[in-house]
């Protein structure tokens, strides 16, 4: 199919088109790919069909418009492992490709053996180090309440993301119309859960409405669910996958000091095994051209950070992030220090998955790894059992 090409030369710059660029994906419906080329600074789409051309010209070009009207900040790097020169030379030609495959299904919906072993592994070590910086163990639903999520804003900052659940009422003439119906699907209605995007929130809703004496560490770990375009899903990118969170509520520099600490020994952790990438600013997903001066306060007063690992075929993706946000949550579940404020918090996120596709790109199948970071790895994961 016949490749669109729309050209940004002169209308945006290099954050806008970043920005931009961030949304297509979630605006566009029918489409194989939404690819940025910096050399011409054009959006390249490849459509299903032509016969959408006249849609998918009109939602680029509204949201063209949309950006230029934005001021858009870029991010700042505080951390930087060296330039890897060995991406062109090494690429995957040295079987990790294969070892990929092997460790999960095309779109991700499988993950097989070293992948398996990876994921508790990591989740493993990740847990055990909030355990020893004083976090209670939770368990969460992988639902969560509507209400839940209106109180954090989640719904009407984040749409693109969400999973609604559905139910057939509990009443005799639907059910009985169920089993003979051409569309039983129609039948459904909305219930009051979504599919949990994120962790963190059931910790907000537990901890609602009560007056804490001290600071209070939870953490968690927990199947996250994003609603994803179908063209990009897969590798690193799920539309089900396991986030472990560390959340933590007290003081302003209470949670400043927790943050620095959780960035500091991931970081640590990160060139130990020898990964490649940087510590990042960054911002939330917000979609709405109206929510832009958030994005601008999160960038502009480093409320969120982020750990981007760079793989040896060149791509690039986040691993972790680690949040300030302030009394933007406690706020509105009410929930209070001692003087009867609301409190800050902040949160760690490990996308354990992609943790492990990291680490199977960059040294293959198990077995193949350097004994240097196989030794670390396990060192670190039995030094921090020994420590709890």
């Amino acid at each position: 199919m016949e490749k669109i090409r729309f050209s940004c030369k002169g209308m945006l710059s290099a954050n806008q088109a970043e920005s931009l660029m961030s949304k297509l994906a979630y605006s566009i419906e029918g489409i194989r790919s939404c690819e940025w080329n910096s050399e011409m600074m054009e959006v390249v789409i490849e459509p299903v069909s032509l016969e959408s051309y006249g849609e998918i010209a009109a939602t680029v070009e509204a949201m063209i418009a949309e950006e230029r009207g934005i001021r858009t900040l870029g991010s700042r790097t505080i951390k930087q492992t060296p330039v890897r020169s060995d991406i062109l030379e090494r690429g995957f030609d040295d079987g990790r490709e294969a070892t990929l495959q092997q460790a999960y299904a095309t779109d991700g919906s499988v993950k097989r053996d070293d992948a398996v072993k990876l994921i508790g592994l990591l989740d493993q070590l990740f847990e055990v180090m909030a355990v020893r910086r004083g976090a209670a163990l939770r368990r969460y639903p992988s639902m969560i309440g509507l209400d839940t999520l209106e109180k954090c804003g989640y719904i009407r900052s984040f749409p693109q993301n969400l999973y609604m659940v559905s139910e057939f009422s509990h009443q005799y003439d639907t059910l009985r119309q169920v089993k003979t119906a051409v569309d039983p699907a129609a039948l459904a209605r909305q219930s009051k859960h979504a599919l949990a995007p994120a962790v963190c929130f059931h910790c907000y809703a537990e901890l609602s409405g009560q007056v804490l004496d001290g600071p209070v560490r939870l953490t968690a770990m927990g199947n996250c669910f994003r609603h994803e375009a179908e063209w990009r899903v897969g590798n690193h990118r799920l539309t089900e996958f396991s986030m472990r969170e560390v959340v933590f509520v007290g003081d302003s520099d209470f949670v400043e000091e927790e943050r620095g600490w959780w960035m500091q020994e991931i970081w640590s952790l990160f060139v130990e095994l020898d990964l490649h990438g940087s510590l990042t600013t960054a911002n939330d997903p917000f979609y709405f051209s109206e929510d832009a001066l958030k994005i601008q306060h999160q960038k502009m007063a480093s409320m969120k950070y982020e750990l981007l690992v760079e793989t040896p075929a060149g791509s690039t993706f986040s691993i972790a992030s680690f949040n300030h946000m302030g009394d933007s949550l406690c706020k509105p579940f009410n929930v209070n220090g001692p003087a009867g404020l609301p409190w800050s918090s902040g949160c760690v996120a490990f996308g354990i998955d992609r943790w492990a596709f990291a680490l199977l790109a960059e040294y293959g199948a198990w077995d193949e790894w350097p004994s240097i970071v196989k030794d670390r790895f396990q060192g670190r994961a039995l030094a921090s059992v020994m420590q709890v």
